[in-house]
């Protein structure tokens, strides 16, 4: 009998281990909380020396409604990491200084944004400069005596005057406050305004012999001049400036070469259009044409630096899903890729002889983390573990999808499936699209996308679509283009191409579709409702349905004018036919709307419209305002709501669950 006993217990032992989901490794889903709990590195810094790295860690800070940064420190050999900054403010953009003993670092402690010092080996930081409209970047000079910064003209005593006497009248296009350049010593704290305000510098870099500054600057703040940038120098001893490279298009991110002679910078070569490749171009210090070293490359480049002997460039490339590190000779030539395997690295700082990087890597199943390796011998080695938590969250397996659009264009886009898949079973399938025109959905972590809970809805038993239509970056320039006046064209033909393929595929329930997106996604989820009635539930966030209005009411409208081949006067059909208002009698799709009160990129008035439009023609439909709230919701609290309404409003159409109280 005993035998017997002694049999059955090991037996359900046995039994127990092998189920599933029980003990150590169980796992649960991902809930709306878990989403809010994610660390993430914004930058990261390594020492001159290469001996240590400094980085940037963000959470969400619910008690303050905002996002905490703080700067760490950690050995590029490994150990513990030291917290640098404790605030409860903002501490980011940490810079060590040449000889490596000092951190600057930017920080709102103070209210306004101001540069902040504190020793490389611990201890309390101090304010440095006393900026009256707050710092944005910074750049320690080759020395190490003098810091170069970037503040707006500070205000007269008649603009202060008629503030005080509330006269403070606004006068569009009118009175901008231009970034200028100012020069503060470390030591005695000496300011020294260096540019007066004659245009509005974005960006600089200091020669190796800290003796001029070459800066890029448009002529006026506006987000559309920043498509009109030139480069120029400054010398610091003589005080002048002279223009390096003027020519239409941006020409941004100068970069000196080690040995003074030329500069590199990011361009698109003469072109102005929003939504062309950007390049490496240098041109030499005395004078010449700029010469374009990346031009094999079809896509858009933003980061580089220049090797050790200036005699090749290293440069963060798109190579479609993944982002990975490049060399290419500064001469021009084939890139080369440096990094490897399916993930996307980002965040690259080098020591100063190029024997040691920094960087992050991440992928869908995998948190962003620190990384350092010998270089160029490329060998990743994981520093930091910010996000354990992950370990205990069962996450739907993203995959990539290909499929063919109406018109033979091969597509491409990730599939998140939903946990515990099973082939063979048909699941609820919500379609996200991503923001702008020309993102791209890659090999990241995320547990949200923007205002949708990915991995929340992937833990409910939706499958999750993440369609790369033309129009998205990171396929060259000629599918980059592709929706050039024929927005909601074939575009949107790609997307619903790509959820028939996963209904043929056994993947998606036909009668259970839902799409949703944020700004141009919103645009695009508005016009896929007054297309189609398939779609049993829609989220529309900071979407353009009257892209005719949105022309007068955005900070942008040269953005519209570059897509629609100019404005709706001139090309008034177009803006029309491509407007979901003007087709919202077909709409019957329950919607979701929501936008932010301050949203000066796609105005509140956009989603009035569409609110109107859809009740009028007794659509269900739900309008949420975030107040105080800019183009992207950035309050904690209000991110919270905004994906727990999208949570509820989805399971009530798709699946018949109400909302939980």
């Amino acid at each position: 009998m005993r035998r017997s006993l002694i049999t059955i217990s090991i037996t359900l032992i046995l039994a127990c281990l092998l189920i599933p989901g029980l003990f150590a490794d169980e796992k649960r889903p991902v809930t709306i909380e878990d989403i809010f709990t994610l660390k993430g590195i914004r930058e990261v810094e390594l020492s001159p020396d290469g001996s240590s790295i400094l980085y940037v860690v963000s959470v969400a800070d619910f008690k303050e409604n905002t996002y905490n940064t703080d700067i760490w420190k950690i050995p590029s050999s490994g150990g513990e990491p030291i917290q640098m900054t404790t605030n409860a403010k903002r501490d980011y953009h940490p810079r060590w200084s040449p000889d490596g003993r000092m951190v600057a670092f930017l920080s709102n402690r103070d209210g306004r944004t101001q540069i902040w010092l504190i020793s490389s080996f611990a201890g309390e930081a101090y304010r440095l400069t006393d900026s009256k409209t707050g710092v944005s970047t910074f750049v320690w000079s080759p020395c190490g005596k003098k810091i170069a910064y970037l503040a707006p003209q500070p205000p007269t005593k008649e603009e202060e005057r008629r503030k005080k006497e509330k006269e403070d009248v606004i006068v569009v296009d009118k009175d901008f406050k231009m970034n200028c350049l100012w020069l503060i010593d470390v030591s005695t704290r000496e300011v020294k305004q260096l540019t007066k305000g004659d245009f509005h510098i974005n960006s600089f870099d200091w020669s190796p012999k800290g003796g001029e500054i070459a800066f890029s600057a448009q002529p006026t703040p506006k987000v559309a001049d920043s498509f009109n940038s030139d480069l120029y120098l400054i010398s610091l001893k003589e005080g002048e400036t002279r223009k390096l490279v003027e020519r239409p298009g941006p020409d941004s991110s100068p970069r000196w070469s080690p040995d003074g002679k030329m500069i590199a910078f990011i361009s698109q070569d003469g072109k102005t259009d929003w939504f062309v490749n950007s390049y490496i171009c240098v041109v030499p210090v005395a004078g010449g044409a700029p010469v374009n070293i990346s031009q094999s490359l079809d896509e858009q480049v933003n980061f580089f630096r220049w090797g050790p002997e200036g005699k090749n460039i290293f440069f963060l490339g798109p190579t479609t899903v993944t982002f990975n590190l490049f060399s290419i000779p500064a001469t021009g030539g084939k890139p080369q890729r440096i990094t490897s395997g399916e993930f996307v690295y980002g965040n690259f700082s080098f020591s100063r002889d190029f024997s040691k990087v920094a960087f992050t890597r991440q992928s869908p199943s995998e948190p962003e983390e620190l990384y350092t390796s010998d270089f160029p011998r490329f060998s990743p080695h994981k520093l930091t573990d910010l996000n354990p938590q992950i370990q205990d969250l069962a996450l739907g397996e993203t995959t990539l999808v290909h499929w063919k659009s109406v018109d033979g264009w091969d597509m491409e886009g990730l599939l998140i499936k939903p946990v515990g898949y099973q082939p063979g079973n048909k699941y609820p399938l919500l379609t996200v699209i991503h923001c702008e025109p020309a993102d791209c959905f890659v090999y990241d972590f995320a547990l949200r996308r923007t205002a949708y809970p990915v991995q929340v809805f992937a833990g409910e038993g939706y499958a999750i679509f993440l369609p790369n239509p033309r129009g998205s970056g990171n396929y060259g320039e000629e599918f980059r283009s592709a929706n050039y006046r024929d927005w909601g064209g074939n575009d949107y033909q790609d997307i619903m191409t790509g959820v028939d393929y996963l209904i043929k595929e056994g993947i998606a329930d036909p009668d259970r579709l839902g799409v949703m997106g944020w700004s141009y996604a919103g645009y695009m989820t508005s016009w896929a409702i007054t297309q189609t009635s398939r779609f049993k539930a829609a989220s529309v966030g900071a979407g353009m349905p009257n892209l005719y209005s949105f022309y007068g009411q955005t900070d942008i409208p040269e953005f519209m004018e570059s897509y629609f081949g100019g404005p709706p006067w001139e090309e008034m059909k177009v803006y029309l036919d491509h407007s979901a208002m003007y087709h919202i009698n077909k709409a019957v799709t329950p919607t979701l709307i929501q936008h932010g009160a301050e949203d000066r990129r796609v105005p509140l008035s956009q989603a009035k419209e569409l609110y109107q439009g859809l009740k009028r023609n007794n659509v269900p439909v739900e309008f949420v305002i975030y107040p105080r709230q800019p183009h992207g919701i950035r309050e904690p609290k209000l991110q919270k709501d905004v994906v727990k309404r999208n949570l509820d409003w989805f399971n009530k159409w798709l699946r018949g669950v109400e909302e939980k109280k």
